[in-house]
């Protein structure tokens, strides 16, 4: 029997051109779907189905008769304006993922009676970033040298992630798109992204970042949730200078709880370090943060001046991505796991399948696993904590 063609509309396939990367896919694909996009001939379901896998495009989006009208409503939130807004597959798919989850966490807070999280947004009419530091760090019960507990910037991260945790924000990392090592996120289109919930509020943060810019990240994304703003962090690493007053206060309350402007005054006049590079790297390692953290200080304080900042942070930059073309991502699937996903979720989840509120296939959905990794990655976590 012959394979059944399917009509497919032109206005779907001019879409899909548009939409999709086909950046890594087979040539023979490709060039098949050219040849479909020019009317030379029909594809047949399988050919559809395999072209939605390699490309990322749904499934059911070719049988439509006018193109999707997707929604992406963070780029209006985006740091950067100028940023072209076209956000990649890989976004849009990690966002649709992280807005799953929210929405599954708030349900379930709601069922469990949990009431609103009273710090979202109780920032939202103050100004003064010292005074929203201060407001951070009194809700999570964070000392203002906390750095002196800290053995390094990984500690650090886990410290405030820890703590965000359990004051009630869900914190997400990743580098690819849920398990999908070919499908890395780009650290050039976004950092970090927010999604405000008073029940759930919800950090997403870009795995490929250095350790510093990931520690910058959650704290900048912390500030959006006392402000009660949504967040698309797409500034590289401070280098763009001409960003709303909102991410400038974002930026100064972030690098107030991670490096208080008195503490690093202090700490740079007692430096006694005539290179300046080393100098920088001297005073990271004393507070436990990045780099690029502390040359922005010293910038604001006017220790050096706008080139010499751009050209430090250019090259750790590039530093990065050099370093992100040569990792491996090799490493424990459960380690990751629990990193990717967080330990809040995870166990929300198995105890609401306990409780006979949710589906197995829903938790396998929302975490890419499936009954036995699933199974073992609770496992993994109730052990951690005895």
């Amino acid at each position: 029997m012959a394979a059944v063609r399917v009509k497919v509309e032109s206005s779907i396939w001019d879409w899909v051109s548009n939409a999709a990367s086909f950046e890594g896919v087979d040539e023979k694909v490709v060039s098949h779907f050219y040849k479909w996009k020019s009317n030379e001939g029909q594809p047949t379901y399988a050919q559809i189905e395999n072209l939605s896998r390699k490309i990322h495009i749904p499934f059911g989006y070719f049988f439509l008769k006018t193109p999707p009208k997707e929604q992406f409503p963070l780029l209006e939130f985006r740091t950067v304006s100028s940023v072209t807004p076209k956000p990649s597959r890989n976004l849009m798919d990690t966002y649709y993922q992280m807005a799953a989850i929210q929405d599954w966490m708030r349900d379930y807070l709601l069922e469990q009676g949990n009431e609103r999280l009273p710090f979202v947004g109780s920032c939202k009419n103050n100004e003064n970033p010292e005074e929203i530091a201060a407001v951070i760090r009194a809700d999570i019960d964070i000392a203002k040298d906390w750095y002196t507990q800290s053995l390094n910037i990984k500690e650090s991260f886990n410290k405030f992630r820890n703590l965000f945790e359990s004051a009630g924000i869900l914190i997400l990392q990743n580098g690819v798109v849920g398990q999908n090592n070919y499908r890395r996120l780009s650290i050039d289109e976004f950092r970090a992204f927010t999604l405000i919930d008073e029940y759930a509020p919800l950090i997403f943060i870009n795995n490929n970042d250095t350790a510093g810019g990931k520690l910058f990240s959650l704290l900048h994304e912390s500030v959006h949730i006392w402000l009660g703003l949504h967040s698309f962090f797409n500034e590289n690493s401070n280098l763009v200078f001409n960003i709303s007053p909102r991410e400038t206060l974002c930026n100064a309350a972030a690098a107030e709880l991670l490096v208080p402007n008195i503490l690093f005054i202090d700490k740079w006049d007692n430096t006694h370090i005539t290179v300046l590079n080393d100098k920088i790297t001297c005073i990271a390692k004393y507070f436990k943060c990045g780099v690029i953290t502390i040359a922005r200080r010293a910038l604001d304080n006017n220790y050096i001046n706008q080139s010499q900042y751009k050209e430090f942070a250019a090259k750790i930059i590039e530093k990065t991505r050099a370093g992100n073309k040569n990792s491996s991502g090799s490493g424990d699937y459960y380690k990751t796991a629990i990193s990717r996903y967080g330990e809040p979720l995870v166990l929300a989840l198995d105890n609401s399948i306990k409780e006979g509120k949710t589906l197995y296939t829903e938790a396998f959905r929302l975490t890419g696993t499936n009954r036995g990794t699933f199974a073992n990655l609770v496992a993994e976590i109730r052990e951690i904590h005895g």
